[in-house]
């Protein structure tokens, strides 16, 4: 989630961790979990569509794009971290045509959607307010770190017949040790931040994982993993194929982390998967 830490960062970080471990725990959070910016957006996630996508308002101040007829099942999408609803535009290509209402919204921290700050707990929570807001949802598609919430959100109470994770980490929690690794967080600190985030959770992180989360009944997934996925490993998916022996894999070659947005043959088998639901 963050970027690369600058030398002098690690530095400070060091020397305030010794000092007053909670300011620098604080202080970790504050930089691990707001949005600075966005990914730059690809070419064939500005390209016209068919289909014109409206800017819409859902309950909690989430905002989203809407492509197709209001009348249709809903499948709402969650972009990951530093996205945004743009990417889902090949996919709802796809679906309006099948009669279907494609919902991506900004995260939380992100575009229009209120917040300083993204986390998956608070990214699902965002999710359940949308899906009430849209009467109910037939399936959810999470991208990176917002698959990981469309997980969390079936959990938080979310219903929907079909669950599609395409890029997602299987352990998000791991990205907080990953981060006091790169900021050189001493031990109270480190311990500190644990803290901070477990408050925030609400129980211990690693619980909110996807790899923790057994699938919920009636729920079919399907997750989608590049091979050479350069931001989140493929051992994150080959992690869950262990935990969810009833879910659907696949896997594919030299499209990266988000270029699977876009692949046809990609995008036709999700296609696939939400209309067989």
């Amino acid at each position: 989630m963050a970027d690369e830490i600058p030398g002098w960062l690690r530095l400070a970080f060091g020397v305030t961790g010794r000092v007053a471990p909670g300011l620098a725990a604080r202080a970790a959070a504050e930089l691990l979990t707001r949005p600075r910016g966005r990914n730059p957006p690809q070419p064939w996630e500005l390209a016209p569509g068919r289909w014109p996508a409206r800017k819409i308002e859902l309950p909690g101040g989430v905002h989203a794009l809407a492509w197709g007829e209001e009348a249709g099942p809903v499948v709402l999408a969650q972009h990951g971290w530093r996205g945004r609803p743009t990417q889902f535009g090949r996919m709802a290509e796809a679906l309006v045509p099948l009669g279907f209402r494609v919902v991506a919204t900004d995260a939380p921290g992100h575009g229009h959607t209120r917040g300083p700050r993204a986390t998956p707990r608070l990214v699902a929570e965002s999710l359940v307010q949308a899906a009430a807001g849209l009467g109910g949802v037939h399936a959810v598609i999470g991208h990176s770190l917002g698959g990981a919430a469309a997980a969390i959100a079936l959990e938080f109470g979310l219903r929907a017949r079909r669950l599609v994770l395409i890029g997602s980490p299987a352990r998000p929690s791991r990205m907080i040790a990953d981060y006091a690794d790169q900021t050189g967080l001493p031990a109270r600190a480190r311990a500190a931040l644990d803290r901070w985030f477990e408050a925030h959770a609400g129980r211990p992180v690693e619980r909110l994982d996807p790899l923790a989360l057994p699938p919920v009944a009636g729920v079919a997934a399907l997750v989608v993993h590049d091979r050479h996925d350069e931001v989140i490993p493929v051992g994150e998916a080959e992690l869950l194929e262990h935990a969810w022996p009833g879910a659907t894999f696949l896997y594919t070659s030299g499209l990266g982390h988000r270029e699977l947005l876009s692949d046809p043959g990609t995008v036709q088998a999700v296609v696939d998967f939400v209309v067989a639901g």
